[in-house]
């Protein structure tokens, strides 16, 4: 499964990107990610807590509510709660700050944080992961919202002005590889466990 050698890859190049500096192209799409109206922030503080450590209880008991399945909720928690300490390490091993400290004139919400570490975004890790996680048990559609939804994580983030673009990109490569790191690690689930789009043909037809 290519899977967590493509997100572990990514996680390296923006790696490699953060460590250099503060790239033109970065700055000048932070400002346009950057610059929606204030009034989007509390519409998106509900979306960013899934990236939080409230997300991955909550999803979990969700998911078992939904399929009773241990492998999709014992995932989609523990991968959730790793994704959030390996964000941590990587932020500590990078030492990137946060837009406010890197940029002039950065818009700071209420309660944005402003100091500390700024790659990788924790937040959009643990989205991530917990997509990741729940993929392989939903059908098309399933899939494209539960990764939009990480998506709309990451944004928010940088909306809000708590991190960059290569800060969530390399979050979301981060939790996309810890989560199909879980889906190795158990496997997949039967074909019986995954919705399908279409109804199956009518055999007596």
């Amino acid at each position: 499964m290519l899977h967590p050698l493509v997100g572990a890859l990514v996680v390296g190049v923006a790696t490699w990107f953060a460590v250099r500096g503060l790239p033109a192209w970065e700055e000048d799409l932070f400002e346009v990610l950057n610059g929606g109206p204030r009034w989007l922030e509390p519409l998106l503080w509900l979306p960013m807590q899934l990236g939080s450590l409230v997300g991955p209880p909550v999803v979990a008991a969700a998911a078992w509510w939904w399929r009773r399945n241990w492998r999709l909720s014992v995932g989609v928690l523990a991968t959730g709660v790793v994704a959030w300490q390996l964000a941590k390490a990587v932020k500590a091993l990078v030492e990137r700050g946060r837009p406010a400290a890197l940029l002039d004139d950065v818009a700071r919400y209420g309660g944005t944080p402003t100091d500390g570490l700024g790659f990788v975004s924790g937040h959009t890790s643990v989205a991530f992961a917990m997509a990741a996680v729940a993929s392989p048990y939903l059908g098309r559609r399933g899939r494209a919202l539960a990764y939009a939804a990480a998506l709309v994580v990451g944004l928010a983030r940088i909306q809000v002005s708590a991190h960059l673009p290569l800060d969530v990109v390399g979050g979301a490569a981060l939790g996309y590889t810890v989560g199909w790191c879980w889906t190795l690690l158990v496997g997949r689930p039967a074909p019986s466990e995954v919705p399908t789009t279409h109804p199956a043909p009518d055999p007596a037809r």
